[in-house]
């Protein structure tokens, strides 16, 4: 099991990322600042996708859950998983999904 970054760091991290790319970022959901779990909602045009981060092989990795789903979708699925995890974020990027990589990494390098 790999160490994770404080949450608030990493929205914090990511929201610097998507603003030197030109990117809009907003904090739909504040969740707990140390543990929360965040997903974020990236918007290409009318396309929305879903990501979040999981656990693979002791590295923490970013996965699309919702790939090009509809907004019903979406706000579905993060109900579902807020029911479960109350402390929870939920942020949103606007941007070619091309540019996620780089924004949901700002830490990487």
């Amino acid at each position: 099991m790999s160490l994770r970054l404080r949450s608030d760091v990493q929205v914090s991290a990511m929201q610097r990322s998507a603003s030197a790319a030109g990117l809009f970022f907003a904090v739909l959901d504040k969740g707990h600042e140390e543990g929360g779990l965040i997903y974020v909602q990236w918007r290409d045009g009318r396309e929305l996708s879903l990501f979040t981060e999981r656990e693979v092989e002791g590295s923490r990795v970013w996965t699309c859950v919702l790939g090009k789903a509809e907004e019903m979708a979406v706000r579905e699925r993060l109900a579902s998983e807020r029911s479960f995890d109350p402390d929870l974020w939920v942020v949103e990027v606007e941007g070619p999904l091309a540019d996620a990589e780089r924004v949901l990494q700002p830490l990487a390098e």
